[in-house]
């Protein structure tokens, strides 16, 4: 036997920060806005970023810094004294014990604060984001978890509570449930699963399907979230993808890549109605979002480029009420809490978008920032302040880009060429305020949102 390894604690890492860091990192001139002159402060990052990820050496800031920056060691390229392999070994130890203060507190651990999860599709990784700081609090690295390489987690629910969030793995065939405290406690299998909608008032969880599937299953998963049991509900449509409940669970809208039409299907009764869209062509539906009043509905399209409006209080069904030409691609569209604003990202043009609801025209394009590299996901923080568009910050095939992967990283670790982004929005200047470094292919994200009902 052995005796167990000596856990590091914050004295320890405060006395290499005393030596090597606070007299560039301390202060109100703190560089990079860094302060490593106190536990507290730390843990507030710098301007742009966390420092630390509690549990995550590898993933750490001071940790890559210190031994991957193509510059030399930080802060050796400075003409400072580097780190030495033990100082850097008793970071390591202190960050993957939790980076606990010096009475034991660990960073980010309030259960009250709100979290938005964004799937690294190209890095089998979910970031989560302290809402709070915008810097990401946590790793879930799904590979430690026996998942594979290329599991592709592609698009995340949460509880309106926070208690628990679910993400869909596309190459893997599975839907995951984790508690808040990101512990695995159910799976369910299913084929090349894409977008997923979270029933907010029954036990349901729906999951459409993958734009990677060419021919997928002709149906969408309905979960109970308790049980984690599942069964098919066939569309006779092929493609499934985009997908959303109403406020009250009582109908699921769900559309085809393949077909201009949008299923409705009735939760209580199982019945399905299809309502079709004209068009000469497939508008290739990508997701949707609905007012806070529940009476309205956006869905954004691919190929033909529009925010198509619909009113889900018909007598006639869902009703389409208004098309909105927009730029290139439009993505993943969602409500501000006010119902004043819809917010996505142009994938094709890397471009934001706000459209005023009460004009039904585009209010902003927001466009030529850093971080905007081919848009995908979108959320809100609780409170309306934010809202948050995912970019995948991939090489791209001609007419889909500006550019080839357009946002160039701060530091150059070697392996992060193509770190996705989430650029954080404020809707009160309707400027981009923060650009938060992620994983690999940022995609699809989820949040906790209290709606209106």
């Amino acid at each position: 036997w052995s005796l167990p390894q000596r856990q590091a604690d914050w004295n320890e890492v405060d006395a290499i920060f005393q030596a090597k860091c606070v007299s560039c990192h301390a202060g109100e001139e703190a560089a990079r806005g860094l302060r490593l002159d106190s536990w507290e402060n730390l843990v507030l990052g710098s301007d742009f970023g966390e420092a630390i990820i509690a549990y995550d050496a590898d993933n750490s800031l001071v940790i890559e810094l210190a031994t991957k920056f193509s510059e030399g060691s930080h802060p050796e390229e400075l003409g400072e004294a580097a780190l030495t392999e033990e100082e850097i070994a008793v970071l390591r130890d202190w960050i993957d014990s939790g980076a606990p203060s010096s009475d034991g507190e660990i960073p980010f651990s309030n259960p009250d604060d709100p979290r938005l999860y964004v799937a690294n599709q190209g890095a089998g990784m979910v970031a989560v984001i302290d809402m709070n700081t915008n810097q990401v609090a946590r790793m879930v690295n799904l590979m430690d978890l026996g998942f594979s390489e290329f599991s592709m987690p592609h698009h995340i629910a949460v509880e309106e509570d926070g208690s628990f969030w679910y993400v869909s793995l596309i190459m893997d065939n599975k839907i995951l449930k984790f508690t808040r405290d990101n512990e695995l406690v159910g799976q369910v299998d299913a084929v090349r699963p894409g977008l997923l909608a979270l029933d907010p008032v029954g036990p349901w969880l729906y999951g459409g399907r993958s734009m990677m599937s060419v021919s997928p299953p002709e149906s969408v998963v309905q979960i109970d979230r308790e049980t984690m049991e599942s069964e098919e509900i066939g569309l006779l449509m092929p493609r499934p993808h985009a997908l959303l409940t109403n406020h009250d669970g009582s109908e699921v809208y769900i559309s085809s890549l393949a077909q201009n039409r949008v299923a409705t299907y009735h939760d209580e009764t199982g019945d399905l109605v299809f309502d079709d869209v004209e068009g000469d062509r497939p508008h290739v539906f990508i997701h949707f979002t609905i007012s806070p009043d529940g009476k309205t509905m956006v869905g954004t399209s691919e190929v033909t480029s529009n925010a198509f409006v619909f009113d889900l209080e018909s007598s006639e069904g869902i009703a389409l009420v208004d098309t909105i030409g927009v730029l290139r691609a439009p993505w993943h569209p969602i409500y501000t809490a006010d119902g004043k604003w819809v917010v996505f990202g142009n994938n094709w043009t890397n471009t934001i978008t706000i459209l005023d609801m009460e004009k039904r025209a585009i209010a902003k394009v927001i466009e030529g920032v850093e971080g905007l590299a081919q848009p995908h996901g979108s959320a809100a923080s609780p409170d309306g302040r934010y809202v948050y568009i995912s970019q995948r910050n991939l090489a791209m095939p001609d007419g889909h880009s500006k550019e080839d992967h357009v946002y160039h990283a701060r530091y150059d670790f070697g392996d992060n060429a193509h770190v996705g982004t989430v650029v954080v929005l404020d809707m009160e200047s309707m400027e981009i305020v923060k650009v938060i470094e992620t994983e690999e292919y940022a995609s699809g994200m989820g949040a906790a949102v209290i709606r209106n009902r």
